[in-house]
């Protein structure tokens, strides 16, 4: 995966395509404060649009062959040394699912992770950011040596402080996180992608158990019924201004 994630940007960048990936970020909450999260990234535009610059053969050689895969996360989590028990706890009910069909043009990951209480969403969101999925090469080698996880989430969600609690969810930019990852060499591309007015959809939609009564970001969207948070973003854009993912839900 880190193979074909490598290979992605840098021909997005010279071809110009805009629109081609699709993320889809869903967390739920129930009443007693457990709930799942999912993580859904569609590449399927983007692998048509490479079929016509680039031969079947060619992208093969890339990494990006044919796949249709789910890694259940019970099943290699205990093998893996580097873990804190804590973590293997956390991550043992998810499981990855990835799909690449390049005659069909589908090219989708489904990453989904159950949890128990608000604190261990928080716990969950912290275990995703920091490099923890990639670095312990949990997906058989498709983290490679540096660790990335699906989608090469774990460096956007790496500079945000996530928090969780009965009445209470935000997401607020770390500075400190926040420079860190601007001072990176490999984030040229991606600066150069924001410039370009390269666009990736990103949606988090949260389901909460009551309705609710304040949000502070303005691109929020409540339904009919006030429960479901809707926010749709371009992920590039979080290298212009990283405040504009921050939010703040009461309810």
């Amino acid at each position: 995966m880190k193979k074909i994630l490598k290979f992605i940007l840098p021909v997005l960048i010279a071809f110009g395509f805009a629109g081609c990936l699709d993320i889809n970020e869903n967390v739920e909450v129930k009443k007693d404060g457990s709930g799942q999260l999912v993580m859904d990234m569609d590449m399927s535009q983007m692998l048509e649009m490479l079929q016509n610059y680039m031969s079947k053969e060619d992208l093969a050689k890339k990494g990006m062959e044919k796949m249709d895969t789910t890694i259940y996360m019970k099943d290699i989590v205990d093998t893996v040394s580097r873990l804190s028990e804590e973590k293997k706890q956390l991550l043992r009910p998810g499981k990855l699912h990835i799909k690449m069909d390049m005659d069909a043009k589908v090219f989708t990951t489904h990453m989904q992770f159950p949890y128990t209480s608000q604190d261990n969403l928080q716990k969950l969101y912290a275990a995703m950011s920091d490099g923890s999925l990639g670095n312990a090469k949990l997906f058989g080698g498709l983290g490679g040596d540096q660790g990335a996880t699906p989608g090469g989430m774990d460096q956007f969600n790496g500079i945000y402080d996530f928090t969780a609690k009965d009445g209470m969810m935000a997401k607020k930019v770390n500075q400190e996180k926040w420079k860190a990852l601007t001072n990176d060499p490999q984030m040229a591309q991606v600066k150069q992608a924001a410039d370009m007015g390269m666009e990736v959809n990103y949606t988090t939609t949260i389901v909460l158990p009551r309705a609710v009564k304040s949000v502070d970001n303005p691109l929020a969207k409540l339904s009919d019924d006030k429960k479901t948070v809707t926010m749709k973003f371009n992920l590039i854009d979080v290298f212009k201004d990283p405040k504009e993912f921050d939010y703040k839900i009461e309810y």
